[in-house]
């Protein structure tokens, strides 16, 4: 039971020291967000280049990288300012272990918006731009509501 705890947290005060709680299913869809967020800009400005209506692989490597440069400066964040102005869940400060998970999750949320991303551009080629962010969307809501009904 006590390697679930420290893998999963079972109780309020295991949060943000167990590797994973309920906060793990917002870094994925977080992760989904800024990916999206970052395309966009990509998304635009294809849009207004019709020649050039195409994303790049190399833009999804790209998007990847920034998610995760993101998501490093958010755990910062988090366990600096937020814990200073008492915004922090508790109060209490990240484990290294829990703050490294979250990372990796937001990346993992990066990495489906990847597999969307090669789904919509690669196999199905009709659609693509509306069919890759109703995909992210959806993906992003249904990990948004785990996380909801997992706090409350």
């Amino acid at each position: 039971m006590v390697l679930f705890n420290w893998l999963w947290a079972t109780s309020s005060s295991e949060v943000s020291q167990s590797i994973l709680d309920f906060f793990s299913f917002g870094h994925i869809a977080m992760g989904i967000v800024v990916f999206s967020l970052i395309s966009i800009i990509s998304t635009i400005r294809n849009l207004f280049d019709p020649k050039n209506f195409k994303v790049q692989k190399s833009h999804w490597l790209w998007f990847f990288a920034g998610t995760i440069i993101f998501a490093v400066f958010w755990e910062i964040i988090e366990n600096s300012l937020l814990y200073q102005w008492g915004l922090k869940h508790q109060n209490q400060l990240d484990s290294f272990a829990n703050a490294i998970s979250d990372i990796i999750l937001g990346a993992f949320g990066a990495l489906i918006c990847c597999g969307f991303a090669y789904l919509s551009y690669e196999k199905v080629k009709k659609y693509e731009f509306p069919l890759f962010y109703l995909l992210n969307f959806l993906s992003f809501i249904l990990f948004f509501v785990i996380y909801l009904i997992l706090e409350f």
